[in-house]
Protein backbone atom coordinates (compact mmCIF):
# COMPACT_ATOMS: atom_id res chain seq x y z
CA UNK A 1 0.00 0.00 0.00
CA UNK A 2 2.33 2.14 0.67
CA UNK A 3 4.52 1.84 -2.89
CA UNK A 4 1.07 2.68 -4.32
CA UNK A 5 0.75 5.69 -2.39
CA UNK A 6 4.14 6.71 -3.43
CA UNK A 7 3.38 5.74 -6.96
CA UNK A 8 0.17 8.46 -6.89
CA UNK A 9 1.96 10.67 -4.87
CA UNK A 10 4.42 10.75 -7.98
CA UNK A 11 1.49 10.79 -10.89
CA UNK A 12 0.30 13.67 -9.09
CA UNK A 13 3.27 15.21 -8.91
CA UNK A 14 4.01 15.31 -12.60
CA UNK A 15 0.87 16.20 -13.75
CA UNK A 16 1.17 19.22 -11.24
CA UNK A 17 3.90 19.99 -13.30
CA UNK A 18 2.54 19.81 -16.84
CA UNK A 19 -0.07 21.74 -15.59
CA UNK A 20 2.28 24.58 -14.14
CA UNK A 21 4.01 24.64 -17.88
CA UNK A 22 0.46 25.10 -19.12
CA UNK A 23 0.04 27.96 -16.83
CA UNK A 24 -2.99 26.27 -14.53
CA UNK A 25 -2.19 25.84 -10.97
CA UNK A 26 -2.96 22.51 -10.17
CA UNK A 27 -1.20 21.14 -6.91
CA UNK A 28 -0.94 17.73 -6.17
CA UNK A 29 -3.28 18.01 -3.37
CA UNK A 30 -6.42 19.59 -5.19
CA UNK A 31 -5.65 16.71 -7.87
CA UNK A 32 -5.80 14.19 -5.26
CA UNK A 33 -9.16 15.35 -4.35
CA UNK A 34 -10.66 15.56 -7.43
CA UNK A 35 -9.47 11.56 -7.89
CA UNK A 36 -10.94 10.84 -4.47
CA UNK A 37 -14.32 12.78 -5.52
CA UNK A 38 -14.41 11.39 -9.41
CA UNK A 39 -13.69 7.85 -7.61
CA UNK A 40 -10.72 7.90 -10.43
CA UNK A 41 -9.00 4.08 -10.42
CA UNK A 42 -5.49 3.62 -11.67
CA UNK A 43 -6.05 3.89 -15.44
CA UNK A 44 -8.34 6.83 -15.22
CA UNK A 45 -5.01 8.69 -13.50
CA UNK A 46 -3.05 7.15 -15.89
CA UNK A 47 -5.03 8.79 -18.66
CA UNK A 48 -5.08 12.32 -17.02
CA UNK A 49 -1.29 11.95 -17.20
CA UNK A 50 -0.61 11.51 -20.63
CA UNK A 51 -3.62 14.67 -21.75
CA UNK A 52 -1.38 16.50 -19.71
CA UNK A 53 1.76 15.71 -21.04
CA UNK A 54 1.02 15.31 -24.27
CA UNK A 55 -0.72 18.91 -24.20
CA UNK A 56 2.17 20.23 -22.28
CA UNK A 57 4.39 18.99 -25.32
CA UNK A 58 2.50 20.43 -27.79
CA UNK A 59 3.07 23.96 -25.61
CA UNK A 60 6.32 23.37 -25.77
CA UNK A 61 6.36 23.07 -29.03
CA UNK A 62 4.37 26.09 -29.57
CA UNK A 63 6.62 28.32 -26.89
CA UNK A 64 9.74 26.72 -28.96
CA UNK A 65 8.79 27.86 -32.93
CA UNK A 66 7.69 31.18 -31.59
CA UNK A 67 11.26 32.00 -30.27
CA UNK A 68 13.19 30.41 -33.37
CA UNK A 69 10.49 32.54 -35.88
CA UNK A 70 11.16 35.66 -33.90
CA UNK A 71 15.26 35.44 -33.64
CA UNK A 72 15.61 36.05 -36.93
CA UNK A 73 17.61 32.81 -37.35
CA UNK A 74 17.58 31.03 -40.93
CA UNK A 75 14.78 28.25 -40.43
CA UNK A 76 14.85 27.01 -44.20
CA UNK A 77 18.32 25.74 -43.47
CA UNK A 78 19.24 26.24 -39.83
CA UNK A 79 22.90 25.95 -38.83
CA UNK A 80 22.93 23.34 -36.21
CA UNK A 81 25.77 22.43 -33.99
CA UNK A 82 25.29 18.61 -35.34
CA UNK A 83 25.73 19.94 -38.61
CA UNK A 84 29.25 21.98 -38.16
CA UNK A 85 32.48 19.48 -38.87
CA UNK A 86 34.19 19.52 -35.72
CA UNK A 87 35.93 16.95 -36.97
CA UNK A 88 38.21 19.76 -38.87
CA UNK A 89 39.31 21.88 -35.96
CA UNK A 90 42.48 21.81 -34.98
CA UNK A 91 44.96 23.01 -32.50
CA UNK A 92 45.27 23.61 -29.07
CA UNK A 93 41.98 24.72 -27.66
CA UNK A 94 39.98 22.73 -29.99
CA UNK A 95 37.95 20.86 -27.21
CA UNK A 96 36.21 24.29 -25.88
CA UNK A 97 34.88 24.82 -29.32
CA UNK A 98 33.14 21.78 -28.82
CA UNK A 99 31.85 22.41 -25.62
CA UNK A 100 29.64 25.34 -27.17
CA UNK A 101 26.47 23.46 -27.35
CA UNK A 102 26.69 23.66 -23.47
CA UNK A 103 25.54 27.43 -23.20
CA UNK A 104 27.94 27.66 -20.65
CA UNK A 105 28.74 30.88 -21.73
CA UNK A 106 24.99 31.87 -21.37
CA UNK A 107 24.47 30.72 -18.39
CA UNK A 108 27.68 32.55 -16.69
CA UNK A 109 27.05 35.54 -18.39
CA UNK A 110 30.01 35.83 -20.63
CA UNK A 111 29.63 36.58 -24.07
CA UNK A 112 31.49 35.36 -27.52
CA UNK A 113 33.37 36.40 -30.38
CA UNK A 114 34.66 33.87 -33.50
CA UNK A 115 37.15 35.73 -34.97
CA UNK A 116 38.79 34.72 -38.10
CA UNK A 117 38.73 34.79 -42.20
CA UNK A 118 35.87 34.29 -44.04
CA UNK A 119 34.18 30.18 -44.59
CA UNK A 120 35.77 29.63 -41.78
CA UNK A 121 32.22 28.64 -39.65
CA UNK A 122 31.98 32.00 -37.82
CA UNK A 123 28.72 32.58 -38.66
CA UNK A 124 27.43 29.11 -38.38
CA UNK A 125 28.98 28.73 -34.94
CA UNK A 126 26.78 31.70 -33.98
CA UNK A 127 23.45 30.86 -35.30
CA UNK A 128 24.15 27.32 -33.90
CA UNK A 129 24.38 28.61 -30.90
CA UNK A 130 21.29 30.83 -30.60
CA UNK A 131 19.58 28.29 -32.44
CA UNK A 132 20.50 25.75 -29.42
CA UNK A 133 19.20 28.74 -26.72
CA UNK A 134 16.08 28.84 -28.69
CA UNK A 135 15.38 24.81 -27.90
CA UNK A 136 16.47 25.74 -24.43
CA UNK A 137 13.38 28.28 -23.76
CA UNK A 138 15.65 31.19 -24.17
CA UNK A 139 14.97 34.54 -26.64
CA UNK A 140 17.16 35.21 -29.21
CA UNK A 141 17.78 38.16 -31.77
CA UNK A 142 20.09 37.74 -34.89
CA UNK A 143 21.21 40.39 -37.20
CA UNK A 144 24.50 41.81 -39.23
CA UNK A 145 26.38 44.73 -38.40
CA UNK A 146 24.87 46.54 -40.95
CA UNK A 147 21.26 45.29 -40.47
CA UNK A 148 21.98 46.40 -36.54
CA UNK A 149 23.32 50.21 -37.96
CA UNK A 150 20.56 50.72 -40.15
CA UNK A 151 18.08 49.79 -37.18
CA UNK A 152 19.88 52.77 -34.81
CA UNK A 153 20.12 55.12 -37.68
CA UNK A 154 16.12 54.66 -38.02
CA UNK A 155 15.56 55.08 -34.06
CA UNK A 156 18.06 57.78 -33.64
CA UNK A 157 16.30 59.81 -36.60
CA UNK A 158 12.66 58.79 -35.35
CA UNK A 159 12.57 59.10 -31.71
CA UNK A 160 12.05 56.01 -30.67
CA UNK A 161 16.00 54.84 -28.96
CA UNK A 162 14.31 53.93 -25.87
CA UNK A 163 12.47 51.07 -28.03
CA UNK A 164 15.12 50.32 -29.98
CA UNK A 165 17.92 49.37 -27.48
CA UNK A 166 15.23 47.72 -25.07
CA UNK A 167 14.66 45.45 -28.05
CA UNK A 168 18.45 44.60 -28.27
CA UNK A 169 18.98 44.31 -24.18
CA UNK A 170 16.17 42.02 -23.70
CA UNK A 171 17.03 38.73 -25.49
CA UNK A 172 19.07 36.29 -23.55
CA UNK A 173 21.36 35.45 -26.66
CA UNK A 174 22.08 38.74 -29.19
CA UNK A 175 24.05 37.76 -32.10
CA UNK A 176 25.72 40.50 -34.19
CA UNK A 177 27.08 38.99 -37.24
CA UNK A 178 30.41 40.56 -39.50
CA UNK A 179 31.17 43.66 -37.38
CA UNK A 180 33.73 45.27 -39.65
CA UNK A 181 31.77 45.27 -42.44
CA UNK A 182 30.32 48.99 -41.95
CA UNK A 183 31.07 52.12 -39.33
CA UNK A 184 28.66 53.37 -37.10
CA UNK A 185 28.06 56.76 -36.70
CA UNK A 186 28.34 59.03 -33.46
CA UNK A 187 24.87 58.73 -32.72
CA UNK A 188 25.14 54.97 -33.40
CA UNK A 189 28.18 54.20 -31.49
CA UNK A 190 26.04 56.02 -28.26
CA UNK A 191 23.21 53.55 -28.75
CA UNK A 192 25.43 50.37 -29.26
CA UNK A 193 27.19 50.93 -25.93
CA UNK A 194 24.02 51.45 -24.26
CA UNK A 195 23.30 48.29 -24.76
CA UNK A 196 26.35 46.83 -24.39
CA UNK A 197 26.05 48.69 -20.91
CA UNK A 198 22.61 47.53 -20.28
CA UNK A 199 23.33 44.13 -20.91
CA UNK A 200 26.49 43.93 -18.86
CA UNK A 201 24.19 44.61 -15.73
CA UNK A 202 21.79 41.82 -16.57
CA UNK A 203 21.53 39.28 -14.07
CA UNK A 204 19.87 36.79 -15.52
CA UNK A 205 21.48 34.28 -17.91
CA UNK A 206 22.69 36.53 -21.00
CA UNK A 207 25.40 36.35 -23.73
CA UNK A 208 26.16 38.58 -26.62
CA UNK A 209 28.28 36.70 -29.89
CA UNK A 210 30.02 38.72 -32.19
CA UNK A 211 31.45 37.35 -34.90
CA UNK A 212 34.53 39.48 -37.24
CA UNK A 213 37.42 39.11 -39.92
CA UNK A 214 39.26 41.68 -37.70
CA UNK A 215 40.75 41.04 -34.71
CA UNK A 216 38.99 43.12 -31.30
CA UNK A 217 42.01 45.38 -30.90
CA UNK A 218 40.81 47.02 -34.10
CA UNK A 219 37.14 47.47 -33.55
CA UNK A 220 37.64 51.10 -32.46
CA UNK A 221 37.73 51.94 -36.34
CA UNK A 222 34.34 50.95 -37.10
CA UNK A 223 32.95 53.02 -34.12
CA UNK A 224 32.72 56.96 -34.14
CA UNK A 225 33.24 58.53 -30.35
CA UNK A 226 36.18 59.67 -27.78
CA UNK A 227 38.43 57.79 -26.16
CA UNK A 228 36.15 57.58 -23.07
CA UNK A 229 32.79 56.25 -25.01
CA UNK A 230 35.45 53.74 -27.13
CA UNK A 231 36.59 52.59 -23.97
CA UNK A 232 33.38 51.02 -23.56
CA UNK A 233 34.20 48.34 -26.03
CA UNK A 234 36.48 46.52 -23.24
CA UNK A 235 33.00 45.50 -21.64
CA UNK A 236 32.13 43.49 -24.23
CA UNK A 237 35.19 41.56 -23.60
CA UNK A 238 35.49 41.77 -20.20
CA UNK A 239 33.57 38.33 -19.44
CA UNK A 240 34.21 36.29 -22.89
CA UNK A 241 35.14 33.75 -24.72
CA UNK A 242 37.53 34.64 -28.01
CA UNK A 243 37.84 31.81 -31.06
CA UNK A 244 40.96 33.38 -32.99
CA UNK A 245 39.91 30.68 -36.11
CA UNK A 246 42.49 30.27 -38.39
CA UNK A 247 42.58 27.71 -41.69
CA UNK A 248 41.19 27.58 -45.17
CA UNK A 249 37.33 27.73 -46.32
CA UNK A 250 34.95 25.62 -45.37
CA UNK A 251 33.00 26.77 -48.53
CA UNK A 252 32.98 25.19 -52.18
CA UNK A 253 32.68 21.39 -50.51
CA UNK A 254 30.40 20.57 -52.87
CA UNK A 255 31.59 22.65 -55.92
CA UNK A 256 31.77 20.58 -58.97
CA UNK A 257 33.54 21.96 -61.92
CA UNK A 258 33.77 20.83 -65.60
CA UNK A 259 36.06 21.75 -68.05
CA UNK A 260 34.45 21.65 -71.56
CA UNK A 261 35.89 22.24 -75.06
CA UNK A 262 33.79 23.94 -77.87
CA UNK A 263 35.03 22.66 -81.49
CA UNK A 264 34.30 25.29 -84.28
CA UNK A 265 31.69 23.63 -86.88
CA UNK A 266 32.26 22.22 -90.32
CA UNK A 267 31.33 24.80 -92.71
CA UNK A 268 29.65 23.32 -95.86
CA UNK A 269 30.43 25.00 -99.56
CA UNK A 270 28.05 24.20 -102.46
CA UNK A 271 29.63 24.01 -105.65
Amino acid sequence: MTGARTGAEALYARVSEHAASLGVALSPEELAGLAVRGDMGEGELAALEAVFAHLADKRHDQVIGTLLKLSRLPQRAPKTFEGFDFGRIRGRDAAALRTLPALSNLHARKNLAFIGPGGIGKTHLAQAYGRECCLAGYKTYYLKATELRDKLKRASESGSTSRAVASLVKPSCLIVDEVGRCTFDKACTDLFFDVVDRRYEKECPNTMILTSNTPTNNWDEFFTGDDTLLCTLDRLFDRASVFMMKGASFRGAELEIFSVESSPMAIKINS
